[in-house]
């Protein structure tokens, strides 16, 4: 099973043998490809052969480039790894506004009753009002719930004059976060025969993975919780640790049809429920729900 994040800061030399990748750096390390969920070369010193490249991407593992501010600013997608692409693509592309709508709803509900999750396990009294406002969201989120419980929601959590955008450290942390998440999210809707540029709400004509930024929405408040409890507003560098840390996220557990998983795992099924949803024509998503952060653990 996919689990390793493999984060590499210095200078190494990646290739593939016998289905291994071989990382070559002071000594060399062997990792088994089906046991990798994602490498992140933050390093421009490290030298990837294009057969491991190619390996990787028919391995569904998601390959993370850093751009000169050490921040995540590509990735190495699979392409047709999905048998019936084309059937999924036209049903994608002839979904109803009504299921798009309901889609949308949903997910806005969710992030927002996660956020109120978020609130509560840092004992902030506004968690209260978030619950409520998620009860009002109306199909396609119409009247902007999503906007009115962000301007609630980044004061609590952060303190009051913090919002997105803002020059505070803090929003650095976070958009790492949601990139690593980003990534995962248009790894699996690729896998799954979904094409990220043909979103349900976001619909930019310059932006290719506008799906992939409908479907973060529940994930975000698992990054918000865990920035909030390891970095403070006087973290002016992300350090390499940190910053593997925050790459490590995608093995944090949710709650998912009363079940916990990884994060990873709960993408995945939340890809699959939307391709299911798809081809079906009704809603049958799956979203997390934000519970205490806590790694999984493997044996």
């Amino acid at each position: 099973m996919e689990y390793r994040n493999i984060f590499l800061a210095n200078p190494a030399r990646l290739s593939v043998q016998r289905e291994q990748l071989v990382i070559e750096q002071a000594e060399k390390i062997t990792v088994p490809l089906e046991d990798i969920s994602s490498v992140l070369i933050e390093s421009p010193q490290v030298t990837l052969i294009a057969y491991a490249a190619a390996a990787m991407a028919n391995h569904g593992i998601t390959v993370f480039l850093c751009d000169e501010k050490h921040l995540p600013s590509g990735q190495i997608l699979p392409i047709n790894q999905f048998c019936r692409q084309r059937k999924l693509l036209l049903s994608q592309c002839e979904m109803g506004k009504p299921l798009q709508k309901q889609l949308w709803q949903q997910i806005v509900v969710r992030k927002i009753q996660n956020q109120a999750q978020c609130l509560r396990l840092m004992g902030k009294e506004e968690w209260q009002e978030l619950q409520q406002m998620a009860g009002k969201v109306l199909s396609n989120d119409s009247d902007n719930r999503e906007a009115v419980a962000a301007a609630l929601y980044f004061p609590a959590l952060f303190g009051n004059g913090f919002f997105r955008g803002s020059d505070d450290p803090r929003n650095a942390v976070l958009n790492y976060g949601y990139a690593v998440m980003r990534a995962g999210i248009a790894r699996n809707l690729v896998v799954h025969g979904l094409e990220p540029c043909i979103g349900l709400h976001h619909r930019s004509e310059l932006n290719n993975f506008n799906l992939a930024d409908d479907l973060i929405e529940p994930f975000r408040p698992v990054v918000d919780l865990y920035v909030t409890q390891n970095f403070s507003k006087d973290d002016d560098v992300l350090t390499p640790r940190q910053k593997a840390g925050l790459f490590n996220l995608t093995n944090y557990l949710v709650k998912q049809a009363d079940r916990r998983y990884r994060v990873m795992l709960s993408i995945d099924r939340v890809c699959t429920a939307l391709a299911n949803s798809v081809t079906a024509g009704e809603n049958l998503l799956e979203l997390p729900e934000l519970i205490p952060l806590e790694l999984h653990q493997y044996e």
